[in-house]
């Protein structure tokens, strides 16, 4: 980045508060093989041989007209493929993505040219700061079992959603330890306190700074352009459906439609689009699901 741009003040302030619970930070430090190798093993309580180097923000489109994703963490090895989400903001319809994750991370293995047989176990991972589900349990898995005949195998997919607000409900000593770390930032075990210096490391790095507030810039830039061009349609469309209920309530069906456009088409954090607009982020989410 030239020296002489202008960076706001806002957006060094949120670099200096980052912790390894920020995605930016998360993902950094999970590109180090054998932090990314010890996670796993410690969440999946499995032993992992080989992996491959971890890619973070992970791009994938299954064709040219398809919904592209960007997997937080992304790694392989001889049995699994893995993908490892830090979940910090929007809990979402995340069961669907992780569906969708789940899909895209098969279509880039068949891809290669292999057959279904060869497909690997595909294991995805939510850490997740609020409850997901909101029954109160430390960790969610999702399998897909036959109902009429349980004995039968499962399709080798694997959904797992940590709920960090339970950390002290989790059984295990390691799990809880990595949980308490994500949501306090202190480190309570050898293996948190490597994540901490790992965190650090790259907080105090001159590249990774550059890039972050490269990053921060260009997502500004977007948000702007997303929401001024999620106005313009939603004005447009909203005032066109509410001209027989009425200017008023036309006015508040553009905003709720330019909302939802902001959002969908432009991935622009609810809460963000809420304030912008002054409407509830409840009734943005309400009409995000309806339109599932």
């Amino acid at each position: 980045m030239c020296q002489n741009i202008f960076i706001p003040e806002s957006i060094i302030e949120k670099w200096n508060s980052l912790t390894f619970k920020d995605n930016f930070i998360f993902t950094k430090v999970m590109q180090e093989p054998e932090l990314c190798r010890h996670t796993l093993e410690l969440l999946l309580g499995i032993k992992i041989k080989k992996l491959e180097y971890p890619k973070s923000e992970f791009f994938f489109k299954e064709s040219f007209d398809s919904r592209g994703i960007r997997l937080d963490v992304y790694t392989k090895d001889d049995e699994h493929c893995f993908d490892i989400e830090m979940q910090t903001t929007n809990n979402t319809n995340l069961l669907k993505r992780a569906r969708y994750y789940s899909s895209c991370i098969d279509v880039d293995e068949l891809q290669s040219g292999k057959d279904f047989s060869e497909l690997k176990e595909n294991i995805i991972i939510f850490l997740c700061l609020k409850d997901p589900f909101n029954k109160g349990l430390p960790v969610y898995t999702f399998t897909t079992k036959c109902s009429e005949s349980p004995e039968l195998p499962d399709d080798e997919t694997r959904k797992i959603f940590y709920n960090i607000s339970c950390w002290k409900k989790n059984k295990n000593e390691g799990i809880r330890n990595f949980l308490e770390f994500i949501k306090t930032n202190i480190p309570k075990d050898t293996f948190t306190k490597q994540l901490e210096h790992h965190a650090e490391k790259a907080l105090q790095n001159v590249d990774i700074r550059r890039q972050f507030m490269t990053l921060e810039m260009e997502l500004r830039s977007r948000y702007k352009e997303g929401l001024e061009r999620g106005e313009m349609l939603g004005l447009k469309k909203g005032l066109l459906a509410g001209k027989a209920e009425g200017l008023q309530a036309g006015q508040a069906k553009a905003k709720l439609e330019a909302a939802v456009i902001a959002v969908k088409d432009f991935n622009i954090p609810v809460e963000t689009v809420a304030k912008k607009y002054g409407i509830s982020a409840e009734m943005i989410r309400k009409q995000l699901s309806d339109l599932l």
